[in-house]
């Protein structure tokens, strides 16, 4: 049975970094752990096949190692291969093989339910009163939270690969047999939602199994046996068993990704708390300390005086206090450090490097590896002297933008601080114009206002930072919709309750399938709720609503559901369409429909440019630029109105005087904005300049919008 280590954290720490530089170091290591994480080995074999595989809609996975992936476990050839390098002989005969595979969550989904889809649509039609043609296009669909149920899926297809899927396809590349599986995970929202999934799939078989059951259920009422559920259902059932043993520490590992910022500790610290509820049966293995400065110069470089770069020793401080409190707060969990080398840690032979530097490999693979150091340092030096031929950008002076629209999205990777320009667009807009309430919301299912505005922040519009037009709140869009979801049953179990009589059977069976319909939203279709709340506050007079949405991959799944959302909806309706006589099943009804109603009403939003627009957040480096051209790319076929970028933490060049880490940083983000600059020449493009302390509070956040650039 393969070993799995899941790479976890808030968006922006490096998860996808480590994750490929320790599946790097494994494959090429000469050896593999039984039940080893990052931190340490126990029973030791020989290394066989290696994947490192991203479950993030938003994959980088390919950007990291400066390559093209298909929809299939690719090969990687790892430094020395192909007799180049110091350390190749020994590595052809002691290393294994390396691949990677970035899910396409649609493929993948519709891959696993091919074999069975005319059962499935079979099942439900003879059972219920719905027909294939409106169970199909759900079918057809890509469903919100399909990103995770893919993942997992796919996970079980590799652990299991005799059994996914029902059937092999012959010479398919996902047939391989691996024995480490390394998984780059989305951010933690989102991770935790992809461990709670077996019991989310565990509920949608219910239903299946209810859905085909009128006649057994009601043989077993009136004294029969029924008969048995299908086969195929039998064989999920399975599958689910197996995925929650895979999600288990004798099974998996778990590596928690976090920086030396308070935002990422204290978000660290939170989800560890809701870990121990989506998934009891997994623990923290290790941790990796990321992005950090450590008390001496990085490669050599120079200091400026005994105290050396203000900026690097502000740092390094920061570092000792985030050890300090990763000690105190998981004293039993092994700490690595991963240093911040001054430029972006891309292709294999500096994943290489970096894996060794950061996991300590203890094997023969150590010297090899050390061997490389030569060639990655060339390697820096050869990408630092293409930054240095990128002009320096001529900046220019810019006011914050007024926030002209009543909804406003902030889009872009985790951690490239869509949480911070959120919550300064409200606090700027609050300070040019006191006559408009503002909102500034947050549907991240691992949400961070409350430490930008210093207060309890909760599902709840509050008031911050003293001002009473100033309001908060962090939506618990699982909590709306369950809250919605109880009142609706409980309303249904009212109309619809009965005794043992026959002539109420049928009311009975109804309910059970309303009720079982409304328990399989996978997690995603939730978050429309979360809108829907929003909504009603910018029907308000003279308010205006900032959404600080979840990272890339999902904050696109959440504007691209509201056709989901109709197509479920009217399954609801029809559920009932039986009973519309009984009074409470009209009520319910009603509130049903009017979800379709808010549906169309946020198309309509979306679609126009005097109601809502997106601003989008990212860093001046190559990852997330990569990523913000497929996110406009995206955002353009919804479609929906970009009004600027906001690029963010730049480095300017009285900044990094004397320090060769931070000069050889702003470098290569002058060759990220002179990309910029080219692509999106249309496009209104602010710079806003890198704070060395997290944004927070009213001094914090007066500080950051008090000064902005634009690119001349």
């Amino acid at each position: 049975m393969p070993a799995l280590t899941f790479f976890i954290g808030k968006g922006g720490v490096g998860k996808t970094t480590l994750s490929a530089a320790y599946a790097v170091r494994k494959a090429w290591s000469g050896a593999i752990s039984e039940k080893s994480g990052p931190a340490g080995a126990a029973k030791v074999r020989r290394t066989g096949n290696v994947l490192v595989l991203s479950t993030d809609p938003a994959h980088s996975l390919a950007d990291i190692f400066q390559v093209k992936l298909g929809d299939t476990p690719q090969r990687i050839p790892l430094p020395g291969e192909g007799g180049r390098g110091r350390g190749a002989a020994w590595s052809r005969s002691a290393a294994g093989k390396l691949y990677a595979w970035q899910i396409n969550a649609e493929k993948e989904f519709h891959d696993f339910l091919r074999p069975f889809r005319d059962q499935v649509l079979d099942l439900i039609e003879s059972g219920t009163i719905f027909s294939q043609k409106e169970i199909e296009p759900l079918l057809n669909t890509t469903l919100p939270g399909m990103a995770e149920v893919a993942a997992l899926l796919a996970i079980h297809k590799l652990l299991h690969p005799a059994g996914a899927g029902g059937s092999k396809r012959r010479g398919a590349k996902s047939e391989i047999v691996f024995d480490h599986i390394v998984v780059d995970t989305a951010p933690i929202g989102h991770t935790l939602r992809l461990f709670e999934l077996p019991e989310h799939f565990s509920r949608f078989l219910d239903f299946l199994d209810l859905a085909g059951s009128r006649d057994r259920w009601l043989a077993q009422r009136f004294g029969g046996n029924g008969g048995i559920s299908s086969a195929f259902l039998e064989h999920w059932k399975e599958i689910v068993a197996q995925i929650k043993d895979g999600l288990s520490a004798e099974q998996s590992q778990l590596c928690m990704v976090t920086s030396a910022e308070e935002f990422s500790l204290n978000e660290a610290l939170r989800s560890t708390e809701q870990l121990k509820v989506s998934a009891p049966r997994l623990r923290i293995d290790s941790i990796v300390l990321n992005r950090v400065v450590l008390g001496r110069p990085a490669d050599g470089g120079k200091r400026r005086g005994k105290a050396g770069c203000a900026r690097c020793v502000a740092r390094a401080k920061k570092t000792k206090l985030a050890q300090t409190f990763l000690k105190l707060n998981f004293p039993r969990v092994p700490i690595l450090v991963g240093e911040d080398p001054g430029f972006p840690v891309v292709g294999v032979d500096a994943l290489a490097e970096f894996g060794a530097q950061v996991f300590r490999a203890e094997s023969r693979a150590t010297r090899a590896m050390s061997n490389t150091g030569k060639k990655t340092r060339s390697v820096a030096r050869n990408a630092e002297l293409k930054a240095v031929k990128a002009a320096e950008p001529k900046l220019k002076r810019a006011s914050w933008p007024e926030v002209a629209t009543p909804l406003t999205f902030t889009v872009g990777k985790g951690g490239v601080g869509k949480t911070t320009v959120s919550a300064a667009l409200g606090f700027h807009q609050r300070a040019v114009d006191r006559s408009r309430t503002v909102t500034v919301c947050s549907t991240d299912p691992a949400p961070s206002l409350d430490d930008v505005f210093q207060a309890d922040v909760t599902g709840k519009a509050r008031s911050v930072l003293g001002d009473k037009g100033l309001h908060a709140m962090e939506i618990d869009s699982v909590g709306e919709y369950r809250a919605w979801s109880e009142e609706m049953q409980d309303k249904i179990a009212r109309a619809l309750s009965s005794d043992n009589g026959g002539i109420h059977v049928d009311l009975s069976f109804d309910r059970q399938i309303f009720t079982a319909l409304l328990n399989i939203v996978p997690p995603g279709v939730d978050e429309i709720f979360a809108i829907f709340k929003i909504l009603e506050l910018i029907a308000e007079k003279n308010a205006k609503v900032i959404i600080d949405m979840a990272p890339t991959g999902h904050a696109l799944e959440l504007l691209r559901m509201p056709e989901r959302m109709l197509l479920w909806s009217r399954l609801l309706l029809k559920s009932l369409a039986a009973h519309r006589t009984l009074p409470i099943a009209q009520d319910v009804a009603v509130e049903i429909a009017s979800i379709g109603q808010r549906v169309r009403q946020l198309v309509k939003i979306l679609q126009d440019a005097k109601s809502s627009r997106i601003m989008v957040v990212m860093l001046p480096e190559p990852l997330p630029d990569e990523e913000t051209l497929r996110l406009l790319r995206s955002v353009e076929e919804l479609p929906a109105s970009v009004e600027a970028i906001f690029v963010n933490r730049l480095l300017l060049k009285e900044d990094t005087l004397g320090c060769e880490r931070c000069e050889r940083a702003r470098l290569w983000q002058n060759v990220t904005l002179a990309k910029l600059q080219k692509r999106y020449a249309s496009r209104t493009i602010y710079l806003i300049r890198d704070f060395p302390d997290e944004v927070a509070g009213k001094r914090g956040l007066r500080d950051f919008t008090g000064t902005l650039w634009e690119i001349a």
